[in-house]
Formats: C-alpha cells, structure tokens, sequence
C-alpha cells in the first residue's frame, strides 16, 4: 500500500499545462513563459490573472476622494512596536508599512496578488528562486528611499530572537534572500511549493536604517516611538489604552498606483478602545464611532432608535462570498484528557446548534460540518470515500496508523462515514439534545468515567473531565456548558484578559480555545501554519492545539505543492475527512451573510468586495462623500428624517 501511496504523489505532484476551472482554464504557475516578467502572481499561473498592468481592482473606485475622519472601535494596545514577544499593537498599524504585493479580493481570483513595492515578479525556469523587482520611487515617510537592503533586512528580522517565531513558518521553504542591486532582489528556495511565489510577497518591509540601526534593542527601544514605514498612513497622536488616530501621508509615494486609487480614502483613522459590547453600541448611538460591524445578529437588532428611525444610522445586511473558515473550539491535545478521540467526539456532539442558532443568532447561521463548507470543489461529503480520495486515505492509514500501538492518526470513520453533522441521525433527521446528552452518559459510562459528586465531574483515575473553554465571542458559551454539564463534564467559560490570554498562547497553558482556520479557495500554507507537526512544540506557535499527525503532514505538504486544481480538490477531500474523523475541532457557526450599520454620510464603490467582511469594505474602500455630509448636518440640525435610497 505505501507503494500504491508513492505513485498517487508521483501523479499529484505532476505539472498538468491545463486544467478545467468551471469557466475557463489555469496554467501551472510555473509553466509556459514562467522566466517572463509578470506584473502579479496567480496560484494557477500568471496567465490567469483578471487585472491587466495598470488596471484598477473592480471593487475600487479610483475617483473617490481623500477626505474625512473615521471613528472605529478597537481593541486595547500597549505598544507601537511590531516587535517583542509580549504586549499588542494598534489596529491599523499594519498600514504603516507596505508589503511586496497586494491580495486581489476579486471573487474570480482565487488566489492573486499584483506587484505593491514590487513592480515586477520573475519566477526562475526551475522554480528554485524569484527575482523581485522593487519601484524605485517607494520611499519611507522619512523620505529615506525603499531598497533591495530593507528587503533583505526584514526577511532576516523573522528570525530575530524578538519576533514572533510564528511569522517563520509562511517562510521555510525560503533558502535565503539575496541583493541583486540596488532595487533587485532574489529569494532563493529550498524546494518549490504551489504558493510559496505569492507568500513572498507578503513579507512586510521595514527600513533598516531605522530598526537595524547599531546598538538598538529590537524588542524594547521601539515600544513608545512613533513608526518609520512606507505604508500609506502614519500615527499623528496617541493615547496608549484610549485611542489612536492614523493621518493619511500626503506624499505617500504610491498614491498614483491603479491598486491604490479608491484604496484607503480616509484622510484620518481614529481607533477607540472600547471593552464591552454596551459601549460600544452607545458609542455609535452618539457619534463617537461611525460604524459598527455587528457578527452576531442579535447585536445587530439593538441597533435602533430615533437615528435609525431617521436614516442617519443605515443599517444593511451584506453578501457574504467569501470561503467558509473552521470557526469552532480547538482541544489542546497536550493535555491527558483530551487525547482520546473519543471523548473529543463525545464533546463536540454536545454542542447544541439549533437552539444556539434559533436562539442567539436568530436563524441565520449554518453549522460548520467541514472545514470546506461553501466550496463544493473541495468539501468532503457523507458517506464512504470513493475514487482516489479512499485509495489515497488507506494508502496514509497504512504508512502510520500503529493499532497494535493504539496509534490511529486515520480513523475508520474517515473511509467510511465522512463529515456529517453530530446533531442528526444518519437518515438527516434532527437529534434531540435530551437523546445525546443520554447517549453521552451510556458512552462514557462505558469507557469508565465515573462521577465524583466531590469535584462535579467524571474522572477516570487522576484525569477529570473538568475543563475551562477561552472564547470571547461566542454568546451561545453558557449553553453550551450547561449541556456538557447534564454528560458529567464540568466546564466553564474562561474571563481573560488579553494579556493574559497572549501569555497563555504562548506557553500553551489552556484546556479549550477559539480558532478560526481559514480554508480558501486553494488550501495549503493557510492551514500549514496552523497545523503541522514540528510547530506544536515551538513556543509562541500558530499550532496552538498542538496537533501532531504525520497524516495530516503528508497532505498539508501534498497541498502545497500542487498545480493542478483538481488534484487540489482530492487532496483537500482526504485533509477535511481526517480531520472531521478526528474531531480536534469543535465545530460551531458560518454566517449567511453579514451585518453593519453606519452614519449616512459615505460613498462605496459600485462593486462590493462581498469576499471581505463589511468591516474591511468600510475601512479599505468607502470614504465621505461631502455632499452626504453636509445633508446630514442639515437634517440632524432641522430633526427631519433623510429620505430612503439617500
């Protein structure tokens, strides 16, 4: 069988010239003309780009103004450094500096992004290194000019003792980073993988005359000075745990780029840091803010009064395209209790999606039964696998499931069940909470977990199942609780701070956390980094749920290297089976679409990037329309309400 499996990857890591795509055909990224200059790099080869050089994103408009001062919610930040281990940096701060490319969000893109710094990408005949070719007219908002030796300074800071080692993993495959000339530079691979030319470009550039200067402390000289970036805004003032306010650079040095005209409009970002959902709703009631994007629904519903009433406030649900993430509750699989597969099933069939739903989100959720749940293309289905999809799991059973061991990284119910929905039946009827909750009791009587009435939880030997759950944004939390509480299973909501949350992370000292694990339109580095085996240890790791599965590592690394979609879409079925099979995730809600309300005094684009949510839409792409702003001055001042459609 292991045989068997080393053809099936012999075949998968083959270059196919042409593959069908549903409209049209792709071509391998590195295939035909792969040593031309491209202005963008597409995962299915730069043939594929929708976007000509020079051509605006359609969700853009390059005709809308910089002007305005937008008012937003943010999270509490203690530094203006991106750098140390410890302590949070301020919402925006990520448009203080630039990146290489930037990310199409174009529904018909899977995976995109076109030259920002870079002008032009070059991507070597043999796939093992990419020349970059930067825009000499980037410049720092010191006025210092952006060369090939920042680029090379910021690929070396990731592994600089005081960042995050967590940013490394995007990079592994990276051999080196070398100065070719003064706006050249050549990232050198080790081996080539399907997406590894477009995560080159996100590498965020920082000027080395700066964060590179002699005798500077990385992680501690820079927390409380203000930035040095090439990024569009800069800081104009600060107060740290109350506000920030970001001020539009006017000799920002790629305002003439097509991807930049209509891309940040705001001539002022002020974040405010609010801690609750109840002043945070007051804030937009009074102005203090100027919109508010609202996940959960009933949210949404508080949201009302004479502002409302009168149309200053608009409230709109948005379309939602984007590809479904795995949003749901992650076991640390470090800890005794969570270790057997079966107590994970056991839990996660006690989550109480209908009632959460009816509830708590008025309906409008769906209950997440893969990690692929809005891309048919790559979602596993119920039932037995078929095709090479089941000769490709018995191939990876073989090679590391050890039964004589008690190892099983690819559970029978991988092959023969597939993902499914633990609250219905086999049939697709609905199953009671009353009948799993007394499913849960026989389960677990059974495997020996007996009730202590002293500590209000079953234990078995030393190991309880008593645990804490960290997940600030989930109302249906103490449901949830209740429910495994009625099983025997004591667990309980977590209140943590962010610094105290960040410094568990980093130490991996909890029982059960939120995760949201992206799943694209192309899968791959996304969930690597969350996932692979040799990260579970690291300290401060994406892989927070300590994941080790060499299964899993086999197709995460498979993933990453295909060219072909189709060949994606196989691979990405045997990935969300294994992972199902196993339950490390407790998988909860996918919105429908998406909920905002905003002052009525701003433009939009004629295109909604629907692949975003309406947060980053208002943020990224809206701006004051003056015309607006002065009708709503007036009415507000006369008390008349502005008429519908305004």
């Amino acid at each position: 069988m292991s045989c068997e499996l080393s053809n099936f990857r012999s075949r998968a890591l083959g270059l196919r010239l042409f593959l069908t795509m549903g409209l049209g055909v792709a071509v391998g990224v590195c295939s035909a003309k792969a040593s031309e200059r491209a202005h963008g790099l597409s995962i299915f080869g730069p043939e594929t780009l929708k976007y000509a050089p020079g051509e605006p994103f359609e969700y853009l408009d390059p005709n809308a103004p910089i002007a305005g001062h937008l008012k937003i919610p943010g999270g509490n930040f203690t530094k203006l450094s991106p750098f140390g281990l410890t302590g949070s940096v301020p919402g925006l701060y990520y448009k203080v500096f630039d990146t290489l490319g930037i990310k199409s969000w174009d529904d018909d893109e899977p995976f995109a992004v076109y030259g920002y710094l870079a002008e032009s990408f070059e991507l070597a005949d043999d796939k093992l290194s990419m020349t970059v070719y930067l825009r000499p007219e980037a410049r720092f908002s010191d006025g210092a000019p952006l060369t090939a030796d920042d680029v090379v300074f910021s690929y070396n800071l990731l592994f600089d003792p005081d960042v995050n080692p967590g940013g490394r993993l995007s990079y592994k495959n990276v051999r080196t980073v070398e100065r070719v000339d003064t706006h050249t530079v050549r990232f050198l691979f080790k081996q080539y993988t399907r997406d590894l030319p477009i995560t080159v470009t996100y590498l965020t550039v920082y000027p080395k005359h700066i964060y590179g200067a002699p005798g500077k402390r990385l992680g501690k000289d820079f927390d409380n000075v203000l930035p040095i970036g090439s990024g569009p805004y800069e800081i104009e003032s600060y107060t740290l745990g109350e506000r920030i306010v970001f001020r539009r650079r006017e000799d920002y040095w790629g305002q003439h780029l097509p991807y930049c005209k209509g891309y940040f409009n705001w001539k002022r970002i002020e974040f405010q840091v609010y801690y609750d959902q109840f002043s945070t709703m007051e804030g937009l009631k009074s102005g203090y803010i100027d919109y508010l994007a609202a996940w959960n629904p009933g949210t949404f519903r508080k949201i009302k009064g004479s502002f409302v009433d009168n149309n200053y406030i608009v409230k709109s649900t948005f379309p939602l395209t984007r590809p479904s993430a795995m949003k749901g509750l992650a076991f640390n699989l470090r800890e005794p209790r969570f270790q057997d597969r079966r107590i994970r099933k056991i839990i996660a069939s006690l989550y109480d999606f209908d009632f959460i739903n009816d509830n708590y989100y008025y309906g409008s959720q769906d209950r997440l039964t893969s990690y692929f749940l809005r891309q048919p293309q790559l979602r596993a289905r119920p039932g037995p696998a078929e095709g090479r999809v089941r000769e490709i799991l018995l191939g990876l059973a073989a090679k590391h499931n050890r039964p004589e061991e008690g190892t099983i990284y690819v559970p029978e119910e991988a092959l023969e069940v597939g993902p499914y929905d633990p609250g219905l039946a086999p049939d697709g009827t609905p199953l009671p909470i009353e009948l799993r909750i007394q499913s849960a009791n026989r389960q677990l009587d059974r495997m020996g977990w007996i009730w202590d009435p002293g500590i209000e939880a079953r234990r078995k030997g030393e190991v309880t199942l008593d645990f804490e759950i960290n997940d600030s944004v989930d109302d249906g939390l103490y449901h949830f609780t209740q429910i495994l509480g009625m099983a025997g299973i004591r667990a309980r909501a977590a209140k943590l701070s962010p610094l105290e949350a960040q410094g568990r992370y980093k130490n991996f000292r909890f029982d059960v956390t939120h995760v949201w694990y992206d799943g694209r339109n192309a899968p791959g580095r996304e969930m690597a980094r969350n996932l692979l085996s040799k990260e579970a240890d690291i300290q401060g790791s994406s892989n927070l749920m300590g994941l080790k599965n060499p299964a899993i590592d086999d197709v995460l690394n498979t993933l990453m290297s295909l060219d072909d979609y189709e060949e994606v879409g196989i691979y990405a079925r045997v990935f969300d089976r294994i992972m199902m099979a196993n339950w490390y995730v407790i998988p909860k809600i996918w919105p429908r679409s998406d909920f905002g309300a905003y002052w009525n005094f701003m433009g939009q684009p004629k295109v909604y990037a629907s692949g975003l949510w309406y947060y980053y839409n208002v943020l990224w792409f809206w701006w004051e329309d003056p015309i607006k702003r002065q009708q709503l001055d007036a009415a507000m001042d006369n008390g008349t309400p502005l008429p519908p459609g305004h």
